[in-house]
């Protein structure tokens, strides 16, 4: 955009040309997030409808077809398994790969899985339902590390937060959609017809981010810019070539180790297990709603259960809602509070708390209006926690957000599934509201502690200089590390990082057997002979 600059920092545009964005409280004008970053919503939304559908008629086939909860377990865990898999190789080859081409090769392979199985014959399906599982539970973790990675490199880092919320909701649409039409395509048209339906989203989804990619915003488009200090590298495969460069210098830690992901970013670390416990949170009140409602509405238990469902996706809209338009609530979910010190831990850590506590308050035999209320609250605090978890991540310099964003993917899913078999196998013993309070309140414990510690956790550590005498890791928003973009976005300590130190001149040197400090020797003067 051309023009001079404004009053907020930004661009003035050309007179009588349209001024794109929402208008937001105070007559300020939201940026837009552009036409391609809404192709990545579309994807987003239909996959999700997709994975969705088929979490509801895969299921529901695998008992139907063996008629044995084992087989059902067998394919459940072979789902998670292979999406823990995933996480841990996706956190590598996002930093490698253009991240949108993956996106696109993970949902084509879930489509090709599906419609493989459907035309192969009833001998050969019973084996290939596992190996359905392993691609659908690899493939959806793929794909949400790949798109959390590319977010900041298609909006930029200052608008990560809106873009975050705008995915929520997509997301959220997607998985209410999903839950109800899974039933009604399985009753009415059939197993085949609802593998068709979810094999056609995924293609769906394929296209849309085939638009992304021709559009000129994907992420490699953008990175591969030259940006200053970077050499002019692309963006996945200038985050593969920074990590090898600072694994080769000597004396210089392997940036993506554990102990230099501690290092580097020890309240990140502490989100993402808070996050996992959370996770197994929910897992406890998914299984323990259904038991819930068969017990105060046993002939209406799957409309109680929509009606509950329905109601939070629409606390989740709304969170989305809060976030874009109150630009406090967007500051303290995204960037620094009044101390100085990072908002983001902070938000998620209260966020954790609040959505826990009105979880079990779901469970306390409340009245049907107090409970929808609940509900709805219960929502707004899932939906915002969602949003500042993933632009807490989306904060961090290219190579550790690859790293960290594959280290969250897995702990989530292998929290949520430990804590679906865990709590289920205690709700045979115990009341719904007694393992959703456990499970509930073990998150919220853990989010006070990591309110409390917030105090006492390092800074972040500067990071490695490279050869040329930048830093060896790269925010995406043109700054080096844990700089500028942190201190705006919610990262660690809250202050711009140093300026790099010029790099020392060395003395010359006559050749390579010269020691150190050993002067040139003087240059010989040629005899002449005289005559």
């Amino acid at each position: 955009m051309t023009g001079t600059p404004g009053r907020e920092g930004g661009a003035v545009p050309k007179a009588g040309r349209r001024r794109r964005g929402r208008l937001l409280a105070g007559g300020r004008r939201a940026p837009s997030l552009g036409r391609p970053f809404h192709a990545l919503v579309v994807s987003n939304a239909v996959s999700s409808y997709g994975t969705y559908l088929n979490l509801v008629a895969l299921n529901l086939y695998v008992l139907e077809t063996s008629s044995s909860a084992l087989s059902l377990g067998l394919f459940l865990l072979l789902r998670i398994a292979s999406s823990v898999l995933s996480g841990y190789v996706a956190g590598r080859i996002v930093v490698r790969f253009d991240r949108v081409r993956l996106m696109i090769g993970a949902d084509l392979c879930q489509a090709s899985a599906l419609l493989v199985f459907l035309l192969a014959p009833g001998a050969a399906q019973a084996v290939l339902l596992y190996v359905l599982a392993a691609v659908m539970g690899g493939g959806s973790t793929l794909t949400g590390v790949a798109r959390r990675h590319a977010v900041p490199d298609i909006v930029g880092q200052e608008l990560r937060v809106r873009a975050n919320g705008l995915l929520v909701t997509g997301r959220s649409l997607a998985m209410i959609l999903g839950f109800a039409s899974a039933g009604l395509v399985v009753a009415g048209a059939g197993y085949t017809t609802a593998f068709l339906v979810d094999a056609a989203s995924f293609l769906a989804s394929a296209l849309a981010l085939t638009a992304l990619a021709l559009s000129g915003a994907a992420p490699a488009a953008r990175n591969g810019a030259r940006a200053e200090g970077d050499g002019g590298e692309t963006g996945a495969r200038g985050g593969a070539d920074r990590e090898r460069a600072a694994r080769g210098r000597p004396g210089t830690r392997n940036p993506v180790s554990p102990s230099a992901l501690w290092r580097f970013a020890p309240a990140v670390l502490c989100l993402i297990l808070v996050r996992a416990v959370d996770n197994m949170g929910s897992a406890a009140h998914q299984v323990g709603l259904p038991v819930y409602a068969e017990q105060i509405a046993p002939g209406d238990a799957a409309a109680f259960v929509g009606r509950f469902y329905a109601v939070w996706a629409v606390g989740c809209l709304l969170a989305h809602q809060l976030v874009s338009r109150l630009r406090t609530v967007s500051r303290w979910a995204g960037g620094s509070d009044a101390s100085g010190r990072p908002g983001g831990e902070r938000a998620f850590a209260v966020g954790t708390c609040l959505m826990s506590g009105f979880f079990i308050l779901a469970f306390a035999d409340l009245p049907a209006v107090a409970l929808m209320g609940v509900a709805i609250v219960a929502g707004v605090a899932d939906g915002f926690t969602e949003i500042v978890y993933h632009s807490r991540l989306q904060a961090l310099p290219e190579v550790q957000r690859g790293r960290l964003l594959g280290l969250a993917a897995m702990a989530e899913t292998g929290a949520l599934g430990a804590g679906t078999v865990l709590w289920a196998s205690l709700l045979d013993h115990h009341t719904p509201l007694s393992v959703v309070a456990t499970a509930h309140g073990l998150a919220i414990a853990l989010a006070l502690l990591f309110l409390l510690a917030l105090r006492r956790l390092p800074p972040p550590a500067a990071p490695a200089k490279g050869p040329d005498g930048t830093d060896g890791t790269h925010g995406t928003d043109g700054t080096h590390g844990t700089g500028a973009a942190d201190a705006e976005d919610g990262g660690t300590d809250g202050a711009a990082a140093a300026p790099p130190r010029p790099a020392a001149e060395k003395a010359p040197t006559a050749g390579p057997d010269d020691r150190p400090g050993d002067h040139p020797p003087r240059k010989r003067e040629r005899w002449t002979p005289t005559t």
